[in-house]
Order: structure tokens, then sequence, then C-alpha cells
């Protein structure tokens, strides 16, 4: 949208507090996100800021959340030059039915004119039930390649912290139990990892 190089972020990390909400059993990480893009027309950085938070769920560490809260920030300051405006305002759906994106009728021209794709799929161009049924195996079968690929990934990680792998399929059952996704694991255990390292160089 905004081209590479021409906006920026920022957490102002002074700010950032942990807050409890009434009748929430977990914490928020609350914190205001500053993020600048150029007016190639002004030729100046025009700055927003606008508050951000996330809960801390059970199982991610304090970091983790803020880097989220920062991407919910980074959304809203976004957001008030129009990017996303159309995701925003309901314009574009998805169909879990036909497992595609609803996207306005304008699109389809603007994609043509990019050269991206000669047809843009819209609500007045459904897909025979062969094709439904293939893109939703592809998009099936791309997640369980994905998930596992990322499975192997903790795996290989959690040997070089710990040595073996002992123990391994009750504890990543309970992280999932908890709600803990792959990614936070991951996360995790390359902070561990790292600090581990760190500590065995001093």
């Amino acid at each position: 949208m905004l081209g590479v190089g021409y906006w920026k972020y920022e957490g102002l990390y002074d700010t950032e507090k942990i807050i409890q909400d009434p009748g929430s059993k977990n914490p928020r990480v609350k914190i205001y996100v500053q993020f600048s893009f150029f007016n190639s027309e002004l030729k100046e950085w025009i700055t927003f800021i606008d508050a951000a938070s996330e809960q801390i769920k059970s199982g991610m560490h304090e970091g983790d959340t803020t880097k989220s809260a920062i991407t919910d920030g980074m959304k809203k300051c976004a957001s008030r030059i129009g990017v996303g405006s159309d995701l925003y305002k309901g314009l574009i759906t998805l169909d879990k039915q036909q497992q595609m994106i609803i996207v306005p009728e304008h699109y389809k021209h603007y994609y043509h004119d990019k050269g991206w794709v000669t047809e843009t799929p819209s609500s007045s161009q459904p897909q025979s039930p062969n094709r439904r049924t293939s893109n939703k195996k592809e998009l099936t079968d791309k997640l369980k390649s994905r998930q596992s690929a990322l499975t192997n990934q903790i795996k290989a990680t959690l040997h070089e912290l710990a040595g073996s792998l002992d123990g391994f399929d009750e504890w990543y059952a309970k992280k999932r139990s908890e709600q803990v996704s792959d990614q936070q694991i991951m996360n995790l255990l390359q902070k561990r990892l790292r600090q581990k390292q760190v500590t065995a160089a001093a």
C-alpha cells in the first residue's frame, strides 16, 4: 500500500503498562504506537499515535503480548489513512462454504489493469462444486504442511534446548490444550534458546 521505505513505526515503550480489566481473569498489555508514512506530495512524514492493547493469554510472555499489541496499534494508525478500509467497512468477506474471499466488483478492473489476473472471483461468478472441493483440499493440505513443518521445528529447537525429546508429546498436548499456538510455542523456545546461548557465551 505505502511502498518499501515509505512507512515506519515505533512502540512507545515508556507508555507500556499492564492493567487488569474488570471481569477478566487475564491482564492486558497497553501501549501507545507511533506510525508514520511519507507523503510524496508534501515531501514530509505524517505521523499518527494510537493506543493499543492485547490480552496476556495463558502460555504467552509479556514480550510476545507487547508485539501483538504493537501490531494492533499499527493497524489502527494505518486505518486512519485508508489502509484496509474496505475490510473495516465489511466490503470484503469470506465465503466459508466455497473457501474463497469475496471482494467488491470494482476490484476486478483494478486487478485486470495491474495484470495480476484476468478475472477476480465475485459473488456473481460461483465456482463449480469440483473446483470448490479442490480449493478446499489445497487449503487444507497447505495448512497441514505448514503445521507439520512448524511442529518439526519445535521438536528440533526443544531437542537443542533440552538435549532430548522425553515427554514431548505430553508437554505439547498440554500447551495446545491451553490454546497456545505452534507459533507461540516456537517463539517461546527460540527465546529460551537465545537466553541459553547468551549464558553459555558469558
